[in-house]
């Protein structure tokens, strides 16, 4: 992808104002961050049933990662901001468990263009070292 664009940030400052307003979205980020400890779906579903705050939190998260994940792909956004502002969008902390509502689900496509995205990182970051 090439160099980020004032279009590519004015996009991105629109995503987090959206993200923003609505205040649901930083409660289930949040929540990711501090209170999410399971490390496979059966556990988590044990824990946050569907319907659940808990379950409500995480696909809030994942479907505005699937949201950004969409841009990035399909190269309507900068994988560079989206990378030097969120890193790899936590993927890793929620792999186990979104891959097992795809699964259980029968949902094979279920916030695949997360996944894709995230998975970009890794190669992003070994080109884009760390500035301090």
């Amino acid at each position: 992808m090439s160099k980020p664009t004032k279009e590519d940030a004015a996009l991105l400052l629109q995503l987090l104002s959206v993200f923003a307003a609505n205040e649901k979205n930083n409660i289930a980020a949040n929540w990711v961050f501090e209170k999410l400890h399971e490390k496979d779906y059966d556990d988590f579903k044990t824990k946050y049933p569907m319907g659940s705050e808990g379950y409500k939190n995480l696909a809030r998260f994942a479907s505005n990662g699937e949201l950004i994940g969409t841009l990035v792909n399909q190269e309507l956004l900068s994988e560079d901001l989206v990378f030097d502002l969120w890193g790899g969008m936590l993927w890793e902390k929620v792999e186990p468990i979104l891959l097992g509502m795809r699964k259980e689900a029968n949902m094979p496509r279920l916030y695949e263009n997360y996944e894709v995205c995230a998975k970009k990182y890794q190669t992003w970051a070994e080109k884009n070292p760390p500035k301090v």
